[in-house]
C-alpha cells in the first residue's frame, strides 16, 4: 500500500489543527514544497512568497488536496524573482530582464495571469488583407507611428493602465481605433475613446465573445465597433475629478501597482476587479455630449486581418498602429529592454496589445508594442518584440474609423 506523501500529510493537517498549531505546520507545507520546486529565493522574496501563500491559504474553506496546494504555492510565487531575471540574462543577449518592474514589485504569478485575458482564437471568420506587391515596394527599415504621424505623437505614445482586470482584449483595440481616428483627421481628434466601456458592454448579450475583467477576443471588439461603437472616455478619474475633458466614460479602474513600493501608483488588489455593469450613460456627469451622440464607430463588419509581415508594415505606415496578441511566458514581466524572444517559464495566457511599427536591433527585426501596464513596466510602458515570436503575427487586426 502506497504511503502518503509528507505534504499530503501536512495538508490534512492544517486544515485539522488548532490555528495557533497550524502557523508551524504551514512552515513546514511551505518549505517541503520550495524543495520540490527548487526555487531560489532572495529573503525579501520568500518572505514575499510565503505571506502570499498563507493569506491566499486562509481563504479557502475547502479541503485542499495536495496537487491544490503545490498550484496554490505556484499562483502566489512572485512574479519577478532574481534567480529568473539571471536565467535569462545569462542565456541570450537580444533582451534584457530585471527586477526593478514597478508595475510587478510584490505581484505574484496569479497577479499576471489576471491582466492575460485575451482569447486567441476565431480567425476562421476572417478575410486576410494582402497588399499588392507593387505597394510594399521601397518599405523603409524602420517605423515609429509617433514619429510617422507627428501630429497624434501624444495619442499614440499614451500609455494606459487596465490595473486588475484581463481586459487587454479591449485596450488594444480600443487603442488602435483610437489613434486612426487621430491619423484620419489630420490630428484634429485627440480625445480618448473608452476602453471601459469596451469592457463593460461588449459582452455575450451584445454579441461578443468576451467576459469583461475575465478576459475576451478582440475580433469581436472590433465588430462591436462596428455595430454599437465606441464613447469617449480617459484613463480612470476619480467621480468628484471628473471634468468634461475627461469624456463620457473615464476606465473604472484606477492605475495601480503592487504593495506600495512605487510611490506613483496605489496598491493593485490581489484578486480580479469584477466586470463593470454595461450602462446606456454618461458616468462622467460634466460630460455636455449625450451618450447616443457621442459615439465613435468603424466602417468594417469584421476587422481586416494581416498576416504577411510587409502588409502589417504597409497598413501601419498608411492607417496606423493595429492591435495584436500573443502568449505570455513567465519571464516576459521582467522585460526591460532590447528585443524579446520567449526564454523561460510556463505560459500564463494570452495578452492584448497594440503595435505601434517595426525595426532591427543587432539582426533581430521587432515589432515596437504598446502595452497596456502603465510606464512603470517595461521601456516606459513599451516593449520590443521579435517578429513571429509567441504567435505575435497571428491575430494582427486593423478597422476603418467612421467619420
Amino acid at each position: 500500500m502506497a504511503q502518503p506523501s509528507p505534504l499530503s500529510i501536512l495538508a490534512v493537517l492544517f486544515l485539522c489543527i488548532a490555528p495557533a498549531i497550524a502557523g508551524r505546520e504551514l512552515r513546514s507545507i511551505f518549505d517541503d514544497l520550495k524543495t520540490q520546486r527548487n526555487l531560489v529565493y532572495t529573503p525579501e522574496e520568500e518572505a514575499q512568497h510565503f505571506s502570499r501563500f498563507e493569506d491566499e491559504l486562509q481563504t479557502k474553506s475547502e479541503f485542499m488536496s495536495s496537487d491544490k496546494m503545490v498550484e496554490l504555492y505556484d499562483e502566489t510565487r512572485p512574479a519577478i524573482m532574481q534567480s529568473l531575471v539571471d536565467e535569462i540574462n545569462s542565456k541570450q543577449n537580444t533582451w534584457t530582464a530585471s527586477t526593478e518592474q514597478g508595475r510587478f514589485y510584490g505581484a505574484s504569478i496569479g497577479d499576471v495571469k489576471i491582466l492575460c485575458g485575451t482569447f486567441m482564437n476565431g480567425t476562421e471568420q476572417l478575410k486576410e488583407k494582402i497588399y499588392p506587391p507593387e505597394d510594399l515596394l521601397d518599405l523603409p527599415d524602420s517605423f515609429d507611428a509617433r514619429d510617422g504621424f507627428k501630429e497624434c505623437k501624444d495619442v499614440i505614445g499614451h500609455v494606459r493602465d487596465q490595473s486588475a482586470c484581463g481586459s487587454c482584449w479591449a485596450f488594444g483595440t480600443v487603442e488602435a481605433v483610437n489613434d486612426r481616428f487621430c491619423i484620419k483627421s489630420g490630428g484634429k481628434f485627440t480625445e480618448m475613446l473608452s476602453a471601459g466601456e469596451m469592457t463593460a458592454c461588449c459582452n455575450l448579450f451584445h454579441g461578443c465573445l468576451a467576459f469583461g475583467c475575465y478576459g475576451g477576443n478582440p475580433i469581436t471588439a472590433w465588430t462591436f465597433l462596428k455595430a454599437k461603437g465606441v464613447v469617449t472616455g480617459s484613463d480612470f478619474v476619480p467621480e468628484r475629478y471628473m471634468n468634461w475633458c475627461n469624456g463620457c466614460w473615464p476606465y473604472d479602474f484606477e492605475e495601480c501597482a503592487h504593495h506600495g513600493k512605487e510611490p506613483d501608483y496605489p496598491d493593485c488588489p490581489s484578486h480580479a476587479h469584477s466586470t463593470p455593469a454595461c450602462s446606456s450613460s454618461c458616468h462622467n456627469k460634466k460630460y455636455g455630449t449625450p451618450f447616443d451622440e457621442d459615439r465613435y464607430y468603424t466602417e468594417d463588419y469584421l476587422p481586416h486581418w494581416f498576416l504577411h509581415t510587409d502588409s502589417i508594415k504597409k497598413e501601419i505606415m498608411t492607417n496606423g498602429p493595429v492591435s495584436a496578441a500573443f502568449l505570455v511566458y513567465e519571464d516576459f514581466p521582467s522585460y526591460k529592454s532590447g528585443v524579446y524572444k520567449h526564454t523561460t517559464g510556463s505560459l500564463l495566457g494570452g495578452h492584448g496589445v497594440e503595435i505601434i511599427g517595426w525595426g532591427t536591433e543587432n539582426g533581430t527585426p521587432f515589432w515596437l508594442v504598446k502595452n497596456s501596464w502603465n510606464d512603470e513596466w517595461g521601456d516606459a510602458g513599451f516593449f520590443k518584440i521579435a517578429q513571429g515570436d509567441c504567435g505575435i503575427n497571428a491575430l494582427i487586426l486593423g478597422g476603418t474609423p467612421k467619420v
